[in-house]
Order: structure tokens, then sequence, then C-alpha cells
């Protein structure tokens, strides 16, 4: 069957019998009324009302108004919506289908949120929505859980136990300010650096690549207040075991107040981290001043270097590498590798990308990236000591595969890294690889596409392993030891 315009069709050929078969399937759904549906779907996952909503144009019809809508769980009644009909000007007629997925997605997402510890609720995440249209979306792993009704842990296997998996969140950088107050007044979360340690975001890092081929300007890493001051307190007494969150506001702390100081001086430490490991005046990256990491005015950047935590902040480019076109979160989804991962929630509204793929579970790779990836793990063998290898190996060694990869494929947006590293000197000396930045620019620019092209392939192992299936898959010889390489040597 085929839906159009909110019914379902009969496609020709059915017999009479299937079809009144339907008809009386129609009238018997129909004589389960409306809140007793947003019950179930408040108990089902949502690829489950995806495919009810199919079974049955009864779904595709006007939520009407009950006045003994049963209680949710919580003692909480549904939220009704008046029948409505559509008008000239006016907001088309909310169907029970769209009600019951929203219920269902909501329930879910509020349970993912509650898995990942990770300081954000379903409350605080629809007061994201308050803030201007466009400003910032939850997408990733978070949202494919929630799609799909399930939990998932650190190794990637589906458990109701413990593992904490990311929160990514994407907001443009004129939002970024009223996005870390948001993350910092509405939930319980604090800063705790780029997800950078020495050399980890240099010259080599696949978390670099953004900076060049892609429309993101940064990743900040944050996590709960509550899970870190655990963390503090049972590193100041001595404590081996995990102690749980405290209960009352961690904010009336002392050790809120003295995170609150470490953020005043923060900004100064990013800097010396962008110009000395990052190198975004060598890779000629935007340094504009509103990329600093601020809260809005008058508002507190709880930051703690040595904290942890499970959520990213992407922060867009002002304009996009034409300099034509300013960067919604939006654009941002658009680099993500698994189509899946698109599905975002903005506070308000829920965005589910290729649905009919996405709650089955299915998904495809961006196709540019399937390309690399494939030609590269054709073209690549591990060289005879792949145990070790110093830094000018490793780059001569990457160096030749992706000139296979590149007679493969001529044209490619994640050649733009290769080609600026390309133009600088040719000043090479061993010495230089720790000193030189032109030189780690230069060099590490083929290791960074090696690194870059195995965290796709540890992607697409990771989601097949937690049960999607991705269609089209590039071909991974399950043996392949794809190493991560470094200037340093490793």
């Amino acid at each position: 069957m085929e839906a159009e315009d909110g019914a379902f069709v009969v496609p020709s050929g059915v017999g009479e019998s299937t079809a009144g078969a339907a008809a009386a399937m129609t009238v018997l759904l129909g004589t389960v009324p409306d809140c007793a549906w947003e019950n179930v779907a408040s108990f089902a996952a949502p690829s489950d009302c995806y495919n009810i909503a199919l079974a049955s144009k009864r779904f595709f019809r006007p939520v009407s108004i009950s006045s003994d809508a049963p209680e949710r769980r919580g003692g909480q009644k549904p939220r009704r919506k008046s029948k409505r009909l559509k008008s000239a000007g006016g907001a088309p007629p909310l169907l029970l289908a769209t009600r019951m997925l929203r219920v269902s997605l909501e329930h879910n997402l509020e349970r993912v949120l509650e898995h990942s510890r990770s300081g954000i609720t379903l409350e605080s995440l629809k007061k994201l929505g308050e803030l201007p249209e466009g400003s910032a979306v939850i997408a990733g792993s978070t949202m494919v859980q929630a799609c799909l009704g399930v939990l998932w842990g650190e190794g990637g296997e589906k458990t109701y136990r413990d593992g904490k998996s990311d929160v990514d969140i994407f907001c443009s950088a004129k939002a970024a300010p009223a996005v870390r107050s948001w993350l910092v007044e509405k939930s319980d979360c604090m800063f705790v650096g780029l997800r950078d340690s020495g050399y980890e975001c240099g010259a080599t890092s696949d978390k670099m690549l953004y900076a060049v081929d892609t429309n993101i300007h940064h990743v900040e890493h944050w996590g709960s207040i509550s899970e870190n001051l655990v963390k503090e307190d049972n590193y100041s007494y001595g404590k081996e075991e995990e102690s749980p969150p405290p209960v009352g506001d961690a904010k009336n702390t002392e050790y809120y107040k003295k995170v609150v100081g470490y953020g005043k001086q923060c900004q100064s430490s990013i800097d010396e981290k962008f110009e000395y490991s990052l190198h975004f005046t060598s890779l000629g990256i935007d340094l504009n001043e509103a990329y600093d990491v601020k809260p809005k005015s008058g508002g507190d950047l709880p930051f703690d270097f040595h904290g942890d935590g499970n959520i990213d902040l992407v922060v867009g480019r002002l304009k996009d590498k034409s300099g034509d076109k300013k960067i919604a979160p939006s654009d941002l989804l658009s680099d993500f590798d698994l189509e899946i991962c698109k599905c975002s929630f903005d506070g308000k509204k829920f965005h589910i990308a290729d649905p009919h793929n996405t709650f089955s579970g299915k998904t495809q790779m961006e196709p540019k990236r399937r390309a690399v990836v494939s030609s590269y793990a054709n073209h690549f063998s591990p060289p005879a000591n792949n145990k070790y290898m110093d830094g000018d190996v490793a780059a001569f060694h990457t160096s030749a595969v992706i000139r296979k990869v590149r007679v493969d494929i001529p044209s490619s947006p994640f050649y733009g890294r290769l080609d600026f590293a390309a133009s600088l000197p040719n000043r090479y000396n061993p010495q230089d690889l720790l000193h030189d930045r032109i030189t780690r620019v230069k060099y590490g620019a083929s290791i960074q596409f090696h690194n870059f092209v195995k965290k796709l392939i540890d992607r697409l192992k990771k989601y097949q392993s937690r049960g999607i299936e991705v269609l089209d898959a590039p071909a991974i010889a399950h043996d392949m030891n794809l190493r991560r390489y470094d200037l340093i040597g490793l």
C-alpha cells in the first residue's frame, strides 16, 4: 500500500477479498480510541509505531479530542490535540500516526538520555527549542537508539546495564554561546576541553580532518557536573569505587565555584592549543572571536580540563568554504558517514532521515566516504614492521596508498588537506617533526588521511556489530588490521 495525502490507496491488482479484509481491519482498529493508541505508543518502540501506522488508513486521520484519556507512566495524561480541519493559511491536521510516533520518540529519547548520564534530560532538551529556530539539534547515536527503541553500551552491544553512549549536539557559531548557557543552566553540564590531549588533536589526528574538509569549525567536549563532582570527591578522598551522584544541586558546591573560576580563564588555554597544537593558523582556519568558547553575556562557564564527559558540542563555521552561505546545524549533519545518524531533534521537531530504512534498522553510507574507504581498504597492505613505525616511514607508506586511491577516485572533498600540505615548503628534517609546525602539517597530512579512513571503518564495523544493516557497505576484510599512525612514531 502507498500513502497518498494522508490516506492509503489499495494498489491495483489486489483482489476484492484483500481490499475487504483491509476495510474490515480499519473498522476494527477504529473501535480503539485515539488516547488508547497513544498509551500503546508510550510503551512501544518508534519502529513498531511506524509499522502499526502502515497497517491501516485509520491512523492517517486527525487526532480526536477525548475527555477520558487514560493516564500514562508517571501518572501523566497524554497531551490531547483537538480535531482540526485544514484551512487556507492554517496548519494541516495532526494525524494519529504522527502523534503516536511523537509520543514513542519522546519516551525512548528520554530513556536513552537517562541511560547516558550526560546531565541532559528530555525536559531540558525541550528547552533547547526555546532558542531561535536553527540554533542547535541533537543527532547521532542518541537519536538512532531512540528511533529503534534500544540502548547501547560502550562496546557496541545492546545493554540495559552500563555503558554511556555519546550525546552529539550540533550548533551554529552564532548560537554557540546560548547553547553553552543552555547546557549549564537548563541541564547539568560543564565544559571539559576540546576532546584532546597532547598530540591527539595534532597534525595527524582523524579528529582534525573536519578543520579543512567540512563545515565544522571545532568540537567541544562536555560532561555532567554531578558526575564530575563525584569523580572529584572520590579522587580527593582516595575512594576506589564509584559513588552515586549527590542528592541536591551540584551547583551549590565548592567544586562548582572552583570550576566556574577556571572557566573565566579557559580561553587563553584554548588559544594556545589552537596555535601550537591544532595548527589553525598554519592551516588557514578562521580564528574569528565568534568561535571563542564563551557563554551568553552574564552566564557561567564551568570548566575542568581534568573532567570527563560524553557530550560532543559540534560548532559550525560562520560560513561555508565559499564564503557565501551561513552554516546551520542541518548543514553539519551532511558530514555524517551513515544516513541513519542524521536523525535529529531540535527541542520541538523530530526529523527522521530515510524513515523506511531507519525504522527497519538499515542505513546507507555516504557515497563519497564509501568510495574512499573501499579504495583505501583495497590498496592498503601493512608494512613488514607494522608494530612500530617512525613518523617519516608512516608518512611515506600512507602517501603511497593515497596515490593509488586518487587514481581510482580523482575527485573527492577529502583531499583538501593533502593538497594544502603539498603546497607547503619542503624543508623536511627528522628533528623538525616535533618542533616545526609547517613540517608537521606537511608530513602529517597523509597519516591523518589514513587515520580518518580507519575511523570510518571502525564506525562502520561498530554499527554493524550493533545490528544495523549497512546497505551496499564497502568490502572490508574481516582480518584487516588498520592501525593508527602518528608522526612521533607508534
